[in-house]
C-alpha cells in the first residue's frame, strides 16, 4: 500500500491537534459564510476528522439549520474557517469549497465530489459517532423554532424501540442529519508563540507549497 504524503500544513495541523488534545476546546472551530442578503454569518461547529486520504475536514449539521440554505448552490458553496490552538498559540485559517453530505438534499457538488456508495458509507459513520444524546436533536423541532417545553418532556420519555436487542434509532440516519466537508484550496497558518512569529501561506494551484510570509 501507497503511503499518502500529506502537505506540510496538514502535517502541522495534525501536530496542533495532538499537542492541544487535552482541550477539549481544540475540536471547536469558528466557520463563516455568506447569507442569502449578503451579510457575514459565523458560528461555532466541531471538527469530526479528516476525511479519509484527503484535506477535507468533517462537521455535521442539521439539515433545517440556515447555513444549508448559505451553502446550497455552486456559486455559494464557500467558506472560512478560523481555528485558534490556546496551548501552542496557533491560528488557522482554511478556506474553499463546502459539500454537504445527506440522505434528504441533492448537492451538485457533493455529488460531483463522492459517489453515492461514498456518501452513504460516511453519512452511517458519522452517524454512528454520535452519542444518542447528540442525535436526540436531528428528531426534535427545528433549529430557531420557537421553544416547545412539552415536546422536549415528552420526547425525553420516549423508550427507543428494540428489535433483536439493537436500537433502531443507532441504525437509521436521520433524514435531518447533514455532513459538511471543508475542502480547503488555501491555508493561512500563524504561529504567535515562535520567535520571530511565523506565517505561512499554502494554496492549491502552487502544489500547497509553503510560503513564508510576515507575520
Amino acid at each position: 500500500m501507497t503511503e499518502i504524503e500529506y502537505p506540510i500544513w496538514h502535517q502541522r495541523l495534525a501536530r496542533s491537534l495532538h499537542v492541544n488534545r487535552s482541550h477539549v476546546h481544540s475540536k471547536y472551530y469558528q466557520v463563516a459564510s455568506v447569507s442569502p442578503s449578503g451579510r457575514p454569518k459565523n458560528r461555532t461547529m466541531v471538527f469530526r476528522g479528516f476525511l479519509s486520504g484527503t484535506q477535507s475536514l468533517l462537521s455535521v449539521t442539521d439539515l433545517r439549520s440556515e447555513k444549508i440554505v448559505e451553502w446550497q448552490g455552486d456559486d455559494k458553496s464557500q467558506f472560512e474557517i478560523c481555528w485558534y490552538f490556546s496551548d501552542s498559540r496557533e491560528q488557522y485559517r482554511l478556506a474553499g469549497k463546502v459539500a454537504l453530505i445527506s440522505n434528504s438534499l441533492y448537492s451538485s457538488y457533493g455529488n460531483s465530489v463522492f459517489g453515492e456508495q461514498t456518501k452513504q458509507k460516511l453519512l452511517k459513520q458519522q452517524w454512528s459517532n454520535l452519542s444518542e444524546n447528540a442525535r436526540e436533536p436531528f428528531y426534535s423541532n427545528s433549529p430557531k423554532a420557537p421553544f416547545d417545553e412539552n415536546s422536549m418532556s415528552s420526547m425525553s420519555n420516549d423508550e427507543p424501540v428494540i428489535q433483536n436487542n439493537i436500537v433502531d434509532i443507532e441504525l437509521e440516519v436521520s433524514d435531518n442529519f447533514c455532513v459538511v466537508v471543508f475542502i480547503p484550496d488555501t491555508v493561512d497558518y500563524l504561529n504567535l508563540k515562535s520567535k520571530p512569529q511565523q506565517r505561512c501561506l499554502y494554496d492549491i494551484q502552487d502544489g500547497w507549497k509553503e510560503l513564508f510570509v510576515n507575520p
